[in-house]
């Protein structure tokens, strides 16, 4: 068991997890602006709506990459990085297509695939054109004032001020790293 993990931190870390990563770079906004920072003319990022099978909840939002030139997808459930049925919260359809959208090899080691991620998400946020196409793009725009929600106070709004956002999403990626990993393996708790 990880020093510093218990089951209150998880469960906070989960509705952070999901507000900073899962919500935000599974939006199609800022789906767009990686493809326009990254371009790569094999794949276009692609939302489907899950219909229960695979053990996703209906209607819940699965990403994965589509090839442009065969319209083919390319599914983390399909490639057996994704297992609901072994992982209970595996909910990083998001992070798996990404990955592949970056040629990033996506290890069977379960806990560095994570240290992975979190990896690239810091490439990202340490990417000056990204922050400022998000914060330009979306951030500051404000018609978004209300775009995300934060799940651990379901009632209130993200600040869509960029620094206190990368700031936030940071503190999210080092609690990941440091035991919300756990969250994401097996039953989902400090083991």
């Amino acid at each position: 068991m990880s020093k510093s993990c218990t089951e209150r931190k998880l469960i906070n870390f989960s509705k952070k997890h999901y507000t900073y990563i899962n919500q935000i770079f599974g939006d199609i906004s800022v789906r767009e602006i990686i493809k326009e920072i990254y371009p790569n003319d094999k794949f276009n990022f692609v939302v489907l709506k899950a219909n229960g099978q695979d053990n996703f909840e209906n209607h819940s939002l699965h990403h994965v990459l589509e090839y442009v030139k065969s319209g083919r997808h390319l599914c983390s459930v399909q490639q057996k990085h994704q297992d609901l049925k072994k992982n209970l919260n595996d909910t990083l359809c998001q992070s798996y297509s990404l990955m592949n959208y970056f040629g990033i090899k996506i290890s069977r080691v379960r806990r560095k695939k994570q240290e992975d991620m979190v990896r690239m998400y810091k490439t990202l946020l340490n990417n000056d054109d990204f922050v400022k196409k998000l914060n330009d793009d979306i951030l500051t725009n404000n018609k978004n004032k209300k775009i995300w929600v934060d799940y651990s106070n379901p009632t209130q709004y993200l600040d869509m001020n960029v620094n206190n956002l990368v700031k936030n999403i940071n503190k999210v990626l080092d609690n990941w790293n440091d035991y919300g990993y756990n969250y994401f393996i097996g039953d989902g708790d400090c083991k």
